[in-house]
């Protein structure tokens, strides 16, 4: 089933309620949903918004409905990309550690 229809269906919405919705017609909604219409970038947002769903979902692209990752992680992983090999690197060994202190039995 069309993620649009599926969306629509589980909030008890007929064509005609998110036609009004996005300002377009039910024509327009039926062809959204039979993929017999492209989506252009407005209405993508304005469907993502009004389900609460991200565009890679709604296009099914992947079946996680919103981000798993929060904003601050966005950007700490956004810095980790812009950083130099050395930084990378130091980030990695840092991880590693964390990762081994977790695993090892505690010191009586």
């Amino acid at each position: 089933m069309n993620r649009i229809k599926q969306l629509r269906i589980e909030q008890n919405m007929l064509q005609s309620d998110l036609a009004r919705l996005l300002n377009a017609s039910q024509q327009s909604v039926s062809r959204y949903e039979t993929e017999g219409r492209g989506l252009d970038v407005e209405t993508i947002h304005r469907l993502c918004n009004l389900f609460g769903v991200t565009a890679d979902y709604l296009l099914g692209r992947t079946d996680m409905r919103t981000p798993e990752i929060s904003a601050e992680d966005w950007e700490l992983l956004a810095a980790y990309h812009e950083a130099d090999d050395a930084i990378k690197e130091i980030v990695s060994f840092s991880l590693k550690l964390g990762n081994e202190k977790k695993e090892s039995p505690e010191a009586v």
